[in-house]
């Protein structure tokens, strides 16, 4: 931060959307007068953290259902304003579609979503049928149509009434999309569904599963039905590769881990035309924070893969030719080291956002995010991306900025820096 300016002295650097990020990592580095800067930090870190939790709970649900389609259901269950934010988080994260209108045209998506039940009892309050309720949405969404078959009994009424009116609709030359299960022993609605579907022809019809499901709940289910298929007959690929997870509680509020700690701290001041470190000591080593202007690098072995994320000072220019020495970043005795040839690229992650007060020319739209999301997530080892008890992907300290801390908590009089 700096002492003196105006708000055109200020400058953001950050990770840009879509990148993965690690635990312990600067996701953006703020320049400017000090107390521009200061007043900034609640109003970053809302803008920052939840957003990345969002994306993140929507990143580890896709991958638990094998990457198969993804809706975002939450809106209903948003924090108020914090839908629209959860949302556009969660299309960066994993989520293909989301049900939330307003967002979806403002993105230049499709929203997606189904009819609710409340239209199937309405025509039961009418004196007319499930079939009736059916044929209303069919007629109405010709080439779009996914019917809701759990109102009343889900394979002895409405699934059979579902097949009847894809059957009308196929007659007419339109394809139906799928059903909907949003109750029950999801596992074993959905083998029994795929069953009848099958039998009656409509062997690529999707089933849409909601109901409280989360990362967890889904990968329970694909276990269940890859244990269970085979007893019916039925192939547990095929159903599997057919099924569409609609989420929404768990997603929008990201259930289990509803916060994300983020933290704001000065670390270093520029004074006489030179950046002076400042640090921030605590009982607590993992806590004491790591001084200095920086840059955060990302570093991938021969295989391709991002094997350690590397926080430098500003001025190291780290080198793969040279090796490299990965220092965790509070234990001493914890050093990794690259010789030349393990490491093959070494890329820069900070990028400029606002410099000079001012904006780049163009910022990424959603399909290029996407793109470097599913770019990063494929060069992560799989241990890793693993729901429970994942890897520990490293995050380490340049020498440099090893030693330069080492000699700041020393000087502080704690040399331990607990």
């Amino acid at each position: 931060m700096k002492t003196a300016g105006n708000f055109q002295s200020l400058t953001l650097r950050a990770v840009p959307e879509g990148r993965v990020v690690h635990p312990g990592t600067p996701l953006a580095l703020i320049e400017g007068p000090l107390a521009l800067a200061q007043l900034l930090e609640t109003a970053l870190l809302n803008h920052l953290t939840y957003p990345t939790l969002i994306a993140t709970k929507a990143a580890r649900i896709k991958e638990s259902g094998q990457r198969q389609l993804l809706l975002e259901f939450g809106l209903r269950r948003a924090q108020g304003l914090a839908a629209n934010a959860g949302a556009r988080a969660a299309l960066i994260g994993g989520a293909d579609f989301t049900s939330n209108v307003g967002l979806s045209h403002a993105l230049g998506l499709p929203p997606k979503g189904t009819h609710a039940h409340s239209l199937i009892q309405v025509f039961l309050a009418l004196g007319l049928s499930e079939m009736d309720a059916f044929r209303a949405v069919a007629q109405e969404y010709p080439d779009d149509c996914i019917l809701l078959v759990d109102t009343l009994n889900t394979l002895e009424s409405g699934l059979p009434n579902a097949i009847r009116v894809f059957e009308e609709l196929k007659r007419d030359g339109h394809q139906p999309i799928g059903i909907r299960l949003d109750s029950g022993d999801l596992a074993y609605l959905s083998i029994h569904a795929a069953k009848q579907l099958d039998a009656a022809g409509f062997p690529a019809t999707k089933i849409v599963l909601s109901n409280q499901l989360d990362e967890l709940v889904i990968w329970q289910i694909l276990t269940q039905i890859g244990a269970e298929a085979p007893r019916y007959g039925m192939d547990a690929d095929s159903i599997i590769n057919r099924l569409v997870y609609g989420v929404g509680t768990s997603l929008i509020t990201s259930a289990g881990d509803s916060a994300l700690d983020g933290v704001y701290k000065l670390t270093a001041l520029h004074a006489d035309g030179i950046w002076q470190p400042t640090l921030k000591l605590s009982e607590t080593s993992s806590k004491t924070t790591n001084p200095g202007h920086k840059a955060l690098w990302r570093i991938y072995d021969d295989r391709g893969n991002a094997t350690a994320d590397l926080i430098t000072l500003s001025s190291e220019n780290p080198n793969p030719a040279e090796g490299i020495v990965l220092q965790h970043p509070t234990d001493p005795h914890k050093v990794r080291q690259l010789a030349p040839g393990i490491c093959t690229r070494v890329e820069p992650l900070l990028q400029d956002i606002q410099r000079d007060g001012r904006l780049p020319a163009a910022m990424p739209d959603l399909p290029e995010i996407r793109r470097q999301r599913d770019a990063d997530l494929a060069v992560l080892d799989p241990g890793i991306k693993r729901l429970l008890t994942p890897h520990r992907y490293h995050v380490s300290l340049s020498q440099s900025l090893w030693e330069l801390k080492q000699s700041l908590i020393a000087s502080s009089g704690n040399p331990k820096g607990d």
